[in-house]
C-alpha cells in the first residue's frame, strides 16, 4: 500500500508528499533495530532464521534507496553539480583588456 501512495505522490513539493516519503524512509529504520522482535515467534522452533533476517535487512535497505531516490528528485538532497555551486570560490581574472 504504502509503495501505491509513493508512487501516486509524484515529486512535487508538497506537505503530503514530504510526509509520505518521510514515513518511507523512517520505516525501513525502525525495522532494522526490531529485526530480532520481528522473528521472535520463530526463534524457539529451531529453524536457522540467518536467510530470513537478511532478506529482511535487504527489502528494508530498498525502501530506504527509493525514499532517497525520492528525496533526490523532489530536490531535498543535493544530488546536482548546482546544488553545489555556492561552495565553489569565483575565479577573478588575472588580466583584463
Amino acid at each position: 500500500m504504502m509503495l501505491f501512495v509513493f508512487w501516486m505522490s509524484g515529486n512535487s513539493l508538497s506537505i503530503y508528499t514530504i510526509m509520505f516519503t518521510s514515513q518511507l524512509a523512517i520505516a525501513p529504520f525502525k525495522a532494522f533495530f526490531n529485526v530480532n522482535t520481528a522473528f521472535e515467534p520463530f526463534e524457539y522452533k529451531n529453524l536457522n532464521l540467518l536467510l530470513p533476517k537478511l532478506l529482511y535487512l535487504a527489502c528494508s535497505s530498498i525502501s530506504i534507496a527509493m525514499a532517497l531516490y525520492k528525496f533526490g528528485n523532489m530536490g531535498i538532497i543535493p544530488v546536482q553539480p548546482a546544488d553545489w555551486a555556492g561552495l565553489f570560490n569565483t575565479r577573478i581574472p588575472v588580466e583584463s583588456s
